[in-house]
């Protein structure tokens, strides 16, 4: 596969599915059941993501010693 087929492809999954989620709830298309789901799925998924990070950055800090007195 050429590299300007996988960038449309990552284009296509980062770029315009999620844009055509969105419009879709603006513009009124989707169920209300379905625009519920996906903002609390958002929330979980960015939640998820940020305290991960910040466990994974203590566990590499707590790893090297980074913070030790001595």
């Amino acid at each position: 596969m050429s590299n300007l087929m996988k960038m449309i492809g990552v284009l296509a999954i980062t770029v315009i599915i999620p844009l055509g989620v969105v419009l879709a709830i603006w513009a009124d298309l989707l169920p209300k059941v379905t625009q519920v789901w996906i903002a609390q799925f958002g929330v979980v998924a960015s939640t998820i993501y940020i305290v991960g990070g910040m466990l994974y950055l203590m566990y590499g800090d707590i790893k090297t010693k980074r913070y030790s007195k001595s």
